[in-house]
């Protein structure tokens, strides 16, 4: 696998890819060896983002640093093969660079990518894109667990929600063993119980919040704001939030009120 395969087999935007290639010609991969391959270390690959950025320096719209995440991708691949683990879900998780850069330019009518905080979990062989879900291995306090996250993309049905976790189990059961015992657990703003008011008791969202037992009752957070609204979650401009939807309308209304919304977390019962 190389940076210009992986980037046609995602679709990367043209613009975006073309500067891609054009510094890679110049990029000496080494300087930066280390830190790559930190990326595979659950708690090294912080700190490795932080001394990449660094090395880096100046980086017009984080192109550097988003080359040098296709990089490390590029090696993910081989642990895939060597694993066994299927290319659509290679594909399918790194495809989140393509997605992440069409998030940002609609919200900001331009190109660039913004995601270098979170794309360490891919680049690391952390987290994949399993159907409707993506899964994360997560380490803390030398617990395993498995984080589920909701991709702007989602489908939220219950039979596609069904088909990702059986699949996700099966995957787990595989090709990382030491995962056998591990909850499954999200934490979002779409566990927050005050959305049960703003939606029909047989929505995708609240179909999906059924599925967890609740263990917090979460912190105020306004991340909710970019994905629901297309609005950046600093905005408070409230009246201007487009209704296109009940849960638009809806959240709308609680926001204009005062309302806050919560990151809560819950494990699949």
């Amino acid at each position: 696998m190389d940076i210009l395969t992986l980037c046609n087999e995602i679709n990367l935007q043209t613009e975006i890819k073309n500067k891609i290639l054009a510094f890679e010609k110049t990029f000496d991969f080494k300087t930066v060896d280390k830190q790559l391959k930190d990326f595979f270390i659950y708690k090294n690959m912080e700190k490795a983002r932080i001394e990449l950025k660094s090395i880096l320096g100046k980086d017009k719209d984080n192109i550097k640093m988003l080359m040098c995440m296709l990089k490390a991708s590029t090696i993910a691949y081989e642990t895939y093969k060597i694993k066994g683990i299927d290319d659509e879900i290679y594909f399918s998780t790194m495809k989140c660079y393509t997605r992440f850069i069409d998030e940002t330019s609609k919200r900001t009518h331009r190109f660039y990518f913004d995601r270098d905080w979170w794309t360490t979990r891919q680049a690391g062989c952390h987290l994949f894109r399993i159907g409707s879900l993506e899964y994360e291995i997560s380490h803390i306090d030398n617990k395993i667990s498995i984080e589920l996250h909701i991709p702007s993309d989602s489908d939220l049905s219950p039979s596609s929600v069904n088909q990702s976790l059986t699949n996700a189990k099966k995957f787990f059961n595989i090709y990382y063993l030491e995962t056998k015992n591990a909850e499954y657990c999200c934490h979002s703003w779409l566990l927050d119980g005050q959305l049960r008011a703003m939606l029909k008791d047989n929505s995708n969202i609240i179909e999906f919040q059924k599925r967890f037992e609740i263990l917090d009752a979460g912190e105020t957070d306004t991340e909710f704001i970019q994905w629901l609204f297309n609005k950046n979650s600093t905005d408070t401009d409230y009246a201007n939030f487009p209704e296109h939807t009940s849960l638009q309308r809806n959240m709308k209304k609680h926001l204009l009120s005062g309302g806050v919304i919560k990151n809560v977390y819950g494990k699949i019962k």
